[in-house]
């Protein structure tokens, strides 16, 4: 009968953990009181969202650095040509900074580390995208001629270019104040490929228009 009684009150026993567990989860499905939600070990300001575009702002940049500069020195943060714009200053088309757009948080995080690791010779700073959308992107197939005498007319542009593939409506001459506050004749000219504004770099920079010499700079 021992062995009986045993196991009479094992069954019984166990029968009640079983309405214990059932009817607490009744209880929770029944209940009017809303359900907490998860807690998180990591405070709410702390937290990053890891997808989506992240936008950076990189100084340190020297006047000739290419796209392909910064995109091989970041190597391993996804980035290619397209998201990678120079910011010039307004008056002169001198370089300031180079705006940078990652495909993710964790690219941006990763570039952190990649100019930590190399010396700090640049400054990453995260932007908003309105500062990304303000910047002109012109893609290395822009060039800017410096040097031009005050007496230059379209057409003396248009010889400088006219042996390569290049949008003429796109023609753009300007006045800037130089040193001693002098103004200064500059043009801009789009061409149809990076290629073909490179050549012109390569062949034209340094010979002359009219009497003056002129630099080409190709804008990133």
């Amino acid at each position: 009968m021992g062995s009986v009684v045993r196991a009479t009150l094992k069954k019984t026993n166990s029968s009640v953990c079983v309405f214990q567990r059932s009817n607490g989860f009744v209880a929770r499905f029944f209940s009017t009181e809303a359900e907490q939600p998860p807690q998180h070990s990591t405070p709410p300001f702390l937290r990053t969202d890891n997808s989506g575009l992240t936008y950076a702002r990189l100084t340190g940049v020297h006047k000739h650095a290419l796209k392909t500069d910064i995109i091989s020195f970041l190597e391993g943060c996804n980035l290619t040509l397209e998201d990678v714009k120079m910011e010039y200053t307004r008056g002169g088309f001198n370089p300031l900074a180079m705006m940078l757009q990652f495909p993710t948080y964790s690219a941006y995080d990763n570039a952190l580390r990649v100019i930590g690791r190399k010396g700090r010779l640049y400054r990453l700073d995260r932007i908003d995208r309105s500062h990304w959308d303000t910047v002109i992107p012109y893609d290395g197939r822009t060039i800017l001629i410096q040097g031009l005498p005050r007496n230059a007319q379209y057409a003396d542009i248009e010889q400088i270019v006219s042996d390569y593939d290049h949008d003429s409506s796109s023609l753009n001459m300007f006045l800037r104040t130089g040193e001693g506050n002098e103004p200064v004749k500059m043009a801009t000219v789009l061409f149809r490929s990076r290629t073909q504004a490179m050549n012109v770099f390569i062949a034209k920079n340094g010979t002359y228009c009219l009497n003056n010499r002129i630099s080409i700079h190709v804008l990133q």
